[in-house]
């Protein structure tokens, strides 16, 4: 089987605002041990242990999430959660602290968390791809330019679903193969030795580019793995387009922000079209499957108001 090489540690560069800024810049990923509130998380994973008893995928008398084995068609049980965690986790001043050097501008959080609890999947078996889930959010976030920051809800184990990112994959452009099914990266197109993981702690985040890739390792354990990603862009950066719609006119899509304000986005044959679930990409004919008034989403606009990215939104 294949040894992951361990992530480097960042902690110590944390209050080193250039050396963490150009460790980030270089290598497109910063791990940090301890820096959310193992109380915040203590409470969250109450949160998400009460999601996963409420589809019966685990027994809440058993201390450990072990999976009951029962099937869900529930894409990310835990989900269900809402805003509720999403909110006070992006208050913490640590991670808004490192965002802030790694930026040189204050990060914006964006609505987009995954609460994510990850099923068991079997024994390892001979030569088994263990990246096979690999890939980069900017090709499915394109002109989006956002930092993704995941974290532990539990203790979690490198051999026991860990996750894996590959440093430096972020300068090196869309790795994504647009002739296949699915438009996977090729297994060939990272080393097996360019992959990076850890055994996370409660309290540890990764935080990594929006062009670098990643991917849940296998969970050969008999526990559901817990885990929450955040997001934010710089302040500099380009904003999405977030609100409800209040208008679908054939290819322009009016919403209506936060602030009460009106903003219309073009779709094109190139606007990638899509739900939470990274795909398949929905056609532009059957835009109003999630745009139509009332639905929450998100849009990443040019200057001209053409759109790259329309996606549906929870938060």
């Amino acid at each position: 089987m294949i040894e992951v090489q361990p992530l480097t540690d960042s902690t110590e560069l944390i209050g080193n605002t250039e050396a963490l800024k150009q460790r980030y810049d270089e290598e497109g990923v910063l791990f940090m041990r301890g820096v959310i509130d193992p109380e915040l998380i203590a409470w969250a994973h109450g949160k998400y242990r009460e999601a996963l008893t409420a589809e019966e995928l685990i027994d809440p008398e058993v201390e450990a999430p072990l999976w009951t084995g029962r099937k869900t068609d529930t894409w990310r049980p835990c989900d269900a959660i809402g805003t509720t965690v999403w909110h006070e986790v992006v208050k913490q001043p640590g991670l808004n602290a490192i965002l802030r050097a790694a930026f040189a501008a204050e990060p914006v959080w964006i609505p987009i968390a995954a609460h994510r609890s990850a099923l068991p999947t079997g024994p390892l078996k001979e030569d088994q791809d263990i990246f096979a889930g690999r890939h980069q959010d900017s090709f499915y976030n394109e002109g989006m330019l956002f930092t993704i920051c995941w974290m532990p809800i539990r203790d979690v184990a490198m051999g026991n679903g860990s996750f894996a990112v590959a440093p430096g994959t972020h300068k090196r452009g869309v790795l994504h193969d647009t002739t296949v099914e699915g438009n996977a990266i090729p297994r060939d197109a990272i080393p097996d030795g360019a992959w990076r993981s850890a055994d996370f702690k409660v309290g540890d985040v990764l935080i990594f580019n929006y062009g670098t890739a990643h991917t849940a390792l296998p969970n050969p354990s008999d526990e559901i793995r817990m885990s929450l990603d955040v997001r934010a862009i710089p302040s500099w950066a380009p904003q999405p387009v977030i609100g409800e719609v209040d208008n679908v006119d054939n290819r322009d899509v009016t919403i209506r922000t936060e602030d009460g304000a009106l903003k219309t986005v073009h779709l094109t044959d190139d606007t990638l079209i899509r739900d939470m679930n990274p795909w398949p990409r929905i056609p532009i004919a059957e835009v109003e499957k999630i745009a139509h008034p009332g639905a929450h989403v998100m849009a990443m606009a040019k200057p001209d108001g053409t759109t790259t990215v329309l996606r549906r939104n929870f938060y």
